[in-house]
């Protein structure tokens, strides 16, 4: 589905054609598209007509007073640059400050489930360990096929290539734009399903503060803190955090806790909380400079309590440093980002085996760390090219730590990625024809990986102790589309392009348990790639009303899935390894309705 808003300061609403976004115009202010409650949205489609709410004098000056508009310029996802969103050839939604802050969700997954095309796995609600997100059917339990980002920065570890969305404040997001379809010709790896821009809010105010506190069952008690601060001109800054504490619930029904297999059972607890620290220095138009640290700290109980004092639990810690400078001189603007990230994990399993009491201890560092630079160039008001490189890397430094005993089950493991990309836009037509032609290159490497298994508990693994085989491949991402704006009520578009995935280095370096059960590492693997042919049309048969249908295909080569190799454990567990197996074929089609009643009332 379609959300429209108006935009803060400093992207500019540009009036290039009607569509359903209301701002009002002649005093500046802006009207929150808040998403109504139902029951209200019945009660007043149904007595407005009753009590002449509607009278065409009411009307005409509504008019008079109100653009219909799209939320028209913005850094859009699907270009790398400033674009209206009528003039993409893709599918782009975009969740406004409005939309996040009227929701009835604490967590920004949950809120994308509003977003067609977007499937979502919380089996637990607030106490799940890991949600996880996926787009267009592509696998909910395999979050590295979408790309997730923070101002454009990429957020997906190449461990378990997932995203903790546990750590995302949405009491500091602005927009989030979600791009479907594959990515990969400007992103690359894990943009294969679609890509996910979480752009934060920038302080315009001298000072501004807010503080939020909730309260609810299990003990549950949330608090959030912001503060902004425009000091001048050039300097600005922002503080936020956020902290979550709840006692939980016991999973095991009263009836069954005096078996013995539940005896252990307590509830699952959850001690979570964040922060962000960022400060933005613009020195001039061709010099600014945006510094922020993100902070996230989390402690989840597993509903398990034998002798270690907290039971079973996970921690997830999260350091995230990102510097961006960019800047314009003319017609030529460049972009340069650099990042770093480590998640350490570290859980706590314990289990009784007959009278017999085991622990391990679960402990492992994860980095991430990048630098890309983007330079554009707009030849007049319609050409522009766009290139750039990428160099990143992503390493895992962990292993299972017996405490009952002298095992251990020891994994490492590197990858980096080299790439360059070139993106050309043209508009023919006077604007009613938009093109668009990319192409990235990426080179994929992972070397430096090792595994050692000692100890009885992990015996079985111990034939694949030793250095892993290093292992590279380069593979291309193009991508062509089309839009054309038959009219004002009518543009439609159509596009091909190429997505891939890198495998993740779980499965690339380690040996150990998986839901399917044991498996073993396996260096050798390639990348997923995924096809993807698409059609889609924006129709305004009123200025309040807007229809977007959207029909796709993709093939995608070489999906990696766990396969038996052949050898049992313990003489009658099969062990599994990744393997680049499969072929997938996607059909999928979208309809997305968005009709504006009111300033106050919408319907999606």
């Amino acid at each position: 589905m379609s959300h429209y808003t108006s935009l803060p300061a400093p992207y500019r609403i540009m009036d290039r054609r009607k569509h359903p976004i209301l701002q009002k115009c002649n005093s500046g202010s802006r009207f929150s598209m808040h998403r109504p409650n139902v029951l209200r949205l019945i009660l007043f489609l149904t007595i407005a007509p009753v009590l002449g709410l509607f009278p065409e004098a009411a009307k005409a000056q509504w008019e008079r007073d109100t653009l219909f508009r799209m939320l028209d310029e913005l850094e859009v996802t699907a270009t790398k640059s400033t674009r209206l969103l009528s003039e993409v050839p893709g599918r782009v939604d975009v969740l406004a400050r409005e939309d996040v802050e009227a929701m009835p969700f604490t967590k920004l997954d949950d809120m994308l489930r509003t977003v067609s095309g977007v499937n979502v796995n919380r089996s637990s609600g607030m106490f799940t360990m890991r949600p996880s997100l996926s787009m267009r059917g592509l696998s909910g339990d395999e979050q590295s096929r979408t790309l997730v980002m923070i101002n454009g920065t990429p957020i997906n570890t190449s461990d378990e290539g997932g995203v903790n969305w546990n750590s995302i404040n949405t009491a500091d997001i602005e927009q989030v734009e979600i791009y479907k379809g594959p990515g990969s010709s400007l992103y690359g790896s894990n943009a294969m399903g679609g890509v996910i821009n979480i752009v934060t809010r920038e302080p315009s105010e001298p000072f501004r503060a807010r503080a939020e506190i909730n309260y609810g069952t299990f003990q549950t008690l949330q608090s959030r803190l912001s503060l902004h601060s425009r000091i001048n001109d050039r300097i600005s800054f922002q503080v936020n955090g956020f902290y979550t504490d709840s006692d939980g619930y016991n999973p095991v029904p009263d009836s069954l806790r005096e078996l013995p297999e539940y005896r252990f059972a307590v509830p699952r607890y959850l001690r979570e909380g964040g922060g962000t620290a960022r400060v933005v220095y613009e020195h001039s138009e061709l010099f600014q400079v945006d510094f922020s640290y993100d902070i996230f700290r989390d402690k989840r109980g597993e509903g398990t309590e034998i002798q270690a004092p907290d039971g079973m639990y996970r921690n997830f810690d999260k350091n995230r440093f990102r510097l961006g400078i960019d800047g314009r001189h003319q017609a030529f603007r460049y972009e340069m980002n650099l990042f770093f990230q480590r998640e350490n994990y570290f859980m706590i399993n314990e289990r009784m085996r007959g009278d017999a009491y085991q622990r391990f201890d679960v402990d492992s560092d994860r980095d991430d760390m990048g630098l890309s630079l983007d330079l554009f160039r707009d030849f007049g008001s319609r050409h522009s090219l766009a290139g750039g490189f990428e160099i990143k890397t992503g390493s895992v430094d962990g292993g299972d730590f017996y405490q009952t005993s002298e095992a251990q089950a020891i994994n490492k493991g590197k990858m980096r990625f080299l790439a360059g990309y070139l993106q050309d836009e043209v508009s023919l037509l006077e604007d009613r024809l938009h093109l668009q032609l990319g192409l990235r290159y990426d080179h994929v490497s992972f070397y430096d990986g090792f595994f050692r298994a000692t100890g009885e508990e992990v015996s079985d693994f111990a034939v694949y102790n030793g250095e892993l085989e290093d292992n590279s491949w380069s593979t291309l991402s193009p991508r062509t589309a089309m839009r054309y704006h038959a009219s004002d009520q009518l543009s439609l578009y159509l596009s091909y392009s190429r997505g891939f995935r890198a495998s993740i280095l779980d499965d690339l370096s380690r040996s150990g348990w998986m839901w399917v059960g044991p498996k073993i590492a396996n260096p050798e693997l390639g990348p997923e790639t995924l096809d993807n042919y698409e059609f889609g049309m924006d129709i305004t048969p009123l200025d309040n009303l807007s229809l977007s249908p959207t029909l796709y295909y993709a093939r995608g080569h070489d999906f990696l899935y766990y396969v038996e190799t052949g050898d049992l454990l313990w003489g009658t567990r099969p062990v599994y390894r990744r393997e680049n197996v499969s072929g997938v074929d996607i059909f999928g089609f979208e309809f997305d309705m968005s009709w504006h009643a009111t300033h106050e009332i919408s319907l999606f």
